[in-house]
């Protein structure tokens, strides 16, 4: 089968090509990925992003009446397309420019995926479209608006800080929020840099989100040790280098004696008393 390329899709003409620009945004703010920001607030000017005045050498990336077609790294060589916008007005000074939405696009914003080998390029990220426009693969086009973070049953629950803000405080992922709502279950916490862990138990009317909600509000969830982390580390700490795992599920008709009793199975099996973060 014959490769579809990306003007396959968007159907410019040779003048129309060398008239447009193709924002490759990547990268992190913060512990952040840009597609989890572009993911929580659909901020198509976040940055470094699709509609920025001035690269880093002080060079304008767009002219007045040019056409720009943004995309967002998901990961190695593949890219959202995440706005399609002309050109409005450049400011004099470094900032966003003015531009209007191509509606015609609006079928693929979210869900346009390409596959483009960028090379050794990590400071540009502003390229004439001619650069790329024949050899950008088209991977696919998603049935819904992408998601950043996908359910895949509780078998395969393994969060992110970053994941769970974004499941918990954001409508769109309503459908992830609701499972976990749902069950009740055995968790482990993660500390990625020093590779301690801490177990936990979620029983509450909310279950598995109304526990891991708390972490969120506090970073601790109320644990000793983890208090003494935050007043060491700070709450960035978290954010940047903890996970949450779903270990055991069930039924929020389950008794809590059994849940706590399973606790204690995996609190003695990861010794996590004496080398991770449980106290009791």
């Amino acid at each position: 089968m014959n490769e579809l390329k990306l003007n396959d899709l968007l159907c410019l003409t040779d003048g129309e090509i060398r008239n447009s620009k193709i924002v490759l945004n990547f990268g992190k703010s913060g512990s952040f990925d840009y597609i989890d920001i572009w993911s929580k607030t659909k901020n198509v000017d976040y940055s470094y992003w699709s509609h920025y005045g001035e690269s880093e050498n002080n060079q304008k990336n767009f002219k007045a009446g040019q056409r720009v077609f943004g995309f967002v790294r998901i990961k190695d060589d593949k890219y959202l397309l995440v706005t399609v916008g002309d050109i409005v007005d450049v400011p004099n000074v470094p900032g966003f420019c003015k531009y209007i939405n191509v509606e015609k696009y609006n079928g693929f914003i979210g869900r346009l995926v390409i596959e483009i080998n960028k090379g050794n390029t990590y400071s540009r990220y502003v390229f004439n479209l001619e650069k790329y426009i024949y050899d950008a693969n088209v991977v696919e086009i998603l049935p819904k608006e992408y998601e950043s973070v996908e359910f895949k049953g509780f078998d395969n629950v393994y969060l992110k800080f970053s994941d769970l803000k974004l499941i918990l405080n954001n409508e769109k992922y309503s459908d992830y929020r609701i499972a976990l709502s749902s069950v009740k279950g055995i968790y482990c916490l993660t500390d990625t840099k020093e590779g301690k862990l801490y177990i936990g138990a979620a029983y509450g009317e909310n279950g598995i989100a109304q526990r891991w909600n708390n972490y969120l509000d506090t970073a601790t969830g109320g644990n000793k040790s983890l208090i003494e982390l935050y007043n060491s580390k700070g709450e960035n700490y978290f954010q940047d280098n903890f996970t949450f795992t779903l270990i055991e599920f069930f039924s929020m008709n389950t008794d809590v004696n059994k849940i706590i009793e399973r606790e204690q199975f995996w609190k003695k099996s990861f010794s996590t008393k004496d080398n991770g973060y449980n106290n009791n």
